[in-house]
């Protein structure tokens, strides 16, 4: 039995996720991050290998994890993958595969360790969203689509777990710099309507992340998240956080004007 406390980190090999375990082990818990390929141990933090968008890898990692902790006290979903692609563009597999990972992905893993929460009466589940999951991101629909999705569960889930005192709160973060952009995945039909849209999306992404906020400022706020007593559901973060409250005031053109110049789309 582990007195510390036990946190689960998914997509701890790079950006927000590495931060986030590196951060939560200095602070004293006990801490096992994920990946999809193996990873030996770094800074305090065990690796296990997890395919979010698989039961049985989900079940085999939880069991794994149990097995040495008997318990978990902190579940932070983060894995995640983002495009740069036009909805029409976008097939309905590859929406299909964000979704996997982005939203069954987070339901998959919460799925899997309510049951030792609500035994303990305890527990807090810490969600990645995305301003684009309170805003419609141009040109990353089904990510967008995929965080509006993520919203909505966590925030039903937060009233259902209520009784059991286990905790749900949503990160939402702006552009930070991270290598999440590395690995968008691109349209998968062409039309030529869209080719000049096509042509700067990814790039225009890219800058804007390159340009984005310290996203150790996420690691920060997950840890003071994790810590409190009393945790909200939403917070946001990042130098985008007014987005939401910029939709809520400006004319519907204005801001969809202000969208499309944010990214340099014509």
């Amino acid at each position: 039995m582990i007195n510390k406390k036990v946190a689960l980190v998914t997509g701890a090999s790079s950006g927000f996720g590495q931060l986030t375990a590196h951060l939560l082990a200095q602070e004293g818990y006990c801490v096992f991050g994920t990946s999809r390929k193996q990873h030996s141990a770094s800074q305090g933090v065990e690796m296990l290998t997890l395919d979010v968008k698989s039961d049985e890898s989900v079940q085999s990692c939880i069991k794994q994890l149990l097995a040495q902790t008997n318990r978990i006290d902190l579940l932070i979903n983060n894995a995640g993958q983002i495009h740069a692609s036009v909805i029409e563009e976008t097939s309905l597999e590859q929406a299909k595969d964000i979704f996997e990972t982005n939203f069954w992905g987070v339901v998959r893993l919460t799925n899997a360790v309510l049951p030792t929460m609500r035994q303990q009466r305890s527990g807090h589940v810490i969600n990645m969203s995305s301003l684009a999951g309170l805003v419609g991101a141009v040109g990353q629909g089904f990510y967008s689509a995929s965080k509006f999705a993520l919203e909505g569960y966590s925030e039903a889930l937060s009233v259902e777990l209520d009784p059991f005192n286990i905790k749900v709160s949503l990160i939402e973060p702006g552009y930070f710099k991270t290598n999440f952009n590395h690995d968008m995945s691109q349209a998968t039909s062409t039309y030529a309507d869209y080719d000049t849209v096509r042509e700067v999306l990814p790039s225009s992404i890219s800058q804007v992340i390159a340009h984005g906020d310290n996203p150790e400022k996420v690691a920060r706020m997950i840890l003071r998240v994790a810590q409190s007593q009393s945790p909200r559901l939403r917070y946001r973060v990042g130098n985008q956080a007014w987005l939401p409250a910029l939709r809520a005031i400006l004319p519907d053109s204005l801001f969809r004007l202000s969208a499309r110049k944010f990214l340099n789309l014509p």
